[in-house]
């Protein structure tokens, strides 16, 4: 933990207080400095050169490699780091926070005139404050699964956005932006291949792996965990593998196939849930993700806990396809309130007051006009349609959708790596043919889909040819894929028709009904919740409605329910 503010500090336990010119830093980590430069710094999460000569001659020296690069480029020194997270330098007289690019480690600031505090603990933010609930956060969060644009759910708080750098001088706090993901979609594509693109990840992961180190990794019938598992092997690491939900499940399935066809080690975690369980366990997703991560996270913890046996390090797919193929519009990551209005200018009052009404929200002119500002504000709702799709990708999925599960699994794992969102990759990835934007010039969406598995299959027969033979998840083989991709698209069309039904991975089935019913009605005590959302018509359509067991069909129901939770998680103390 660590807290930085220019506020006087009271109920300090036995953490460390440094007492600077205007500002204090609480905290229980170390403070790095090196005889180099006077400056100290506070390190979260982890970084490596983009200088393999840097990395050999600073590797396990974190303090000298910043401290090299600060005193060599100033600011710029961000621009040769790559990795996950958050980096603090400070002077007796200032400081600068500095976010990893697409912020997946997060922070929160809360300002009130002159007075600041900035914490990567929400609750030491709370205890020293007195937070209250924002409505419009709650509407910009029920409409768009996740708190967008930095906000949370409490007024005066903000959590950091993508490529971030706080900056306090001469008693005064400035944000800025060293970078921005949009960088990503200006650069020309020079014919990097899918060799290179291999060998990118390679590099990535020997930077990562130490002898020492127990590995797990994320399997699904995917690509992206598959591209992972290709290149482990083709390292001649083996990481114990997991996939977890229903034995019986498409995912599951395949990726025992993998298991099972390569003599690799592979676990099922099974999670039976109950409304009981859930409840519980709900609450430790807002406690440890500082209420951004949904409460609908929790199996995937439990399952990524139970991992914790067989590993200390983790490794996630994530983003490793989406980047390639594009958003997926199916109303999870992506809100149907985005993806159905990438052609609007900018969505009118009469529009959105629909959207209100599917999600059983509350509203008055103030508030539509409110939201209106905030959403036609956000990046991925403005520009041109590619833009949008890629800040969609970027600030919906990757800064906040992804980033929920790899900040929650960090309280099992001593670190989770996410190769596929490393910036040098990501950057190669668009100086090549294969990123998504090259896709959406196609004029078929057919072509479109035919084309996605193209990359992925190249991408193994140059990293790990014998995980070629495996279906995936759609039912065809990446080498069929090789042999002609029309032909994959027709036997996958198919083998799916005649296959029979998988089950759900994780169904949200009657404990779903038992936990909304169960807690639903404990926010009617709540006046913020009372008038934001139709409390009334969710209870009457909880028992007269025939319902769906997906996670975004009862949003709607769990919405209130998470809100109430982090008011109560978060709360003065």
């Amino acid at each position: 933990m660590w807290l930085i503010t220019n506020k006087s500090l009271e109920n300090v336990g036995t953490f460390t207080i440094l007492e600077l010119n205007g500002y204090n830093i609480l905290t229980d980590q170390p403070v790095l400095k090196s005889p180099k430069d006077t400056s100290g710094w506070l390190i979260c999460g982890y970084f490596f050169p983009r200088s393999n000569s840097l990395y050999i001659e600073c590797k396990d020296k974190p303090i000298e490699l910043l401290t090299s690069l600060f005193l060599k480029y100033n600011d710029d020194f961000i621009h040769h780091l790559r990795g996950i997270y958050v980096l603090i330098r400070f002077t007796n007289d200032g400081f600068k926070i500095f976010s990893d690019p697409l912020a997946v480690r997060k922070y929160f600031t809360w300002r009130n005139e002159n007075e600041f505090i900035i914490s990567n603990d929400l609750k030491e933010i709370s205890r020293r404050t007195n937070l209250k609930p924002s409505r419009i956060n709650i509407v910009i969060y029920s409409l768009n699964y996740h708190f967008t644009g930095g906000t949370t759910l409490f007024c005066q708080v903000k959590h950091n956005q993508p490529g971030e750098l706080i900056e306090y001088n001469k008693r005064r706090i400035e944000v800025k932006r060293y970078w921005c993901p949009e960088r990503l979609l200006k650069i020309s594509n020079s014919g990097i291949s899918v060799k290179r693109l291999s060998g990118n990840i390679k590099e990535i992961i020997t930077s990562t792996v130490k002898s020492d180190k127990k590995i797990s990794l994320s399997l699904t019938g995917g690509a992206d965990t598959r591209n992972l598992l290709a290149v482990f092997l083709s390292l001649g690491i083996k990481p114990h593998l997991y996939t977890y939900g229903n034995p019986e499940s498409n995912d599951c399935i395949k990726a025992s196939a993998i298991a099972k066809g390569l003599n690799l080690s592979h676990t099922v975690h099974d999670i039976q849930m109950d409304s009981e369980t859930f409840s519980k366990r709900a609450r430790d997703i807002i406690r440890l993700g500082g209420g951004l991560a949904s409460i609908h996270r929790v199996h995937r913890l439990i399952a990524v806990e139970r991992e914790k046996q067989y590993a200390d390090y983790m490794f996630l797919g994530s983003l490793g396809g989406e980047f390639v193929k594009g958003v997926s519009e199916d109303d999870y990551i992506i809100p149907s309130i985005v993806y159905q209005n990438w052609n609007s200018e900018g969505i009118s009052q009469n529009i959105l007051r629909e959207y209100f009404k599917a999600k059983h929200l509350i509203f008055n002119n103030d508030v539509i006009n409110e939201a209106l500002k905030h959403i036609n504000s956000e990046p991925f709702m403005r520009g041109d349609l590619i833009s949008r799709k890629f800040n969609s990708l970027s600030y919906i999925t990757a800064h906040l959708h992804d980033a929920q599960d790899i900040n929650l699994y960090r309280s099992a794992m001593k670190e989770v790596y996410t190769p596929f969102l490393d910036i040098e990759y990501l950057e190669a990835l668009f100086s090549s043919s294969f990123s998504f934007n090259n896709k959406e010039k196609m004029k078929s969406r057919l072509l479109g889909k035919i084309q996605n598995p193209v990359y992925s299959s190249e991408f193994l027969k140059v990293t790990y040819p014998p995980l070629l033979r495996f279906r995936y998840s759609g039912e065809h083989k990446p080498s069929e894929v090789l042999v002609n991709k029309y032909f994959a698209g027709f036997i996958k069309t198919i083998r799916s028709k005649i296959t029979a039904k998988y089950p759900p991975n994780f169904p949200l089935g009657n404990w779903m009904k038992d936990f909304v019913k169960q807690n639903l009605t404990a926010c009617y005590d709540f006046n913020i919740l009372k008038d934001t959302y139709n409390l009334d018509q969710l209870m009457k359509d909880l028992v007269t409605s025939e319902h769906s067991p997906v996670e975004s069909y009862w949003l709607k129901y769990t919405n209130p329910i998470m809100m109430r939770f982090i008011i109560e998680e978060f709360k003065n103390v």
